[in-house]
């Protein structure tokens, strides 16, 4: 199994859902986020954020012009956005490979910019805007090593459709 499909009714799941990949990132995870426009990526990488142990009083917003974010936790997370780069050679005067092959965690936002530098062993998660608020969202796994945890983090979040805040209410 490499692939789960994960249903988000709004916002309060989709945090919840990075919150619980946050807290099942190991050093050296990187996570390439992929999705249009407001498709939750960056409320996503929040959750991740939390997760992984960045304090609540620490702003997480996307680096559409600064390029990488860093927060301090558990892991150490850096926070990519390529929106604003061409291709991987205007990356040339940012840390990227440090975020990347580091001994933190990575959040890559349109990793597709990154072309053929963007690493085999990763985590895919795709983002369809499915309503106003909800989202499906593929999660996918590339690499060894992230098979051979595909169950677990599959089971894990799978459980989160049963949280309350992961049900869609019965009025819609």
């Amino acid at each position: 199994m490499s692939d789960f499909i994960f249903i988000s009714p709004g916002e309060e799941c989709s945090l919840l859902l990075g919150r619980k990949i946050g807290q099942l990132l190991e050093a050296g995870d990187i996570i390439a986020l992929w999705g249009e426009l407001a498709a939750g990526k960056t409320l996503v990488t929040r959750g991740i954020a939390a997760g992984v142990g960045v304090s609540p009083e620490v702003r997480v917003t996307s680096p559409t012009f600064t390029i990488i974010n860093e927060y301090s936790g558990r892991l150490h997370l850096f926070h990519l956005d390529l929106y604003r780069i061409a291709g991987a050679d205007e990356l040339q005067t940012f840390p990227w490979r440090e975020a990347l092959l580091g001994n933190g965690a990575a959040v890559i936002e349109w990793p597709g910019r990154l072309g053929r530098l963007l690493p085999e062993q990763r985590w895919d998660i795709e983002f369809t805007i499915s309503g106003d608020q909800s989202r499906t969202i593929r999660i996918g796994c590339h690499g060894s090593k992230n098979l051979s945890r595909a169950a677990k983090w599959f089971g894990v979040l799978g459980a989160l459709q049963t949280e309350s805040a992961c049900r869609e209410s019965s009025g819609s």
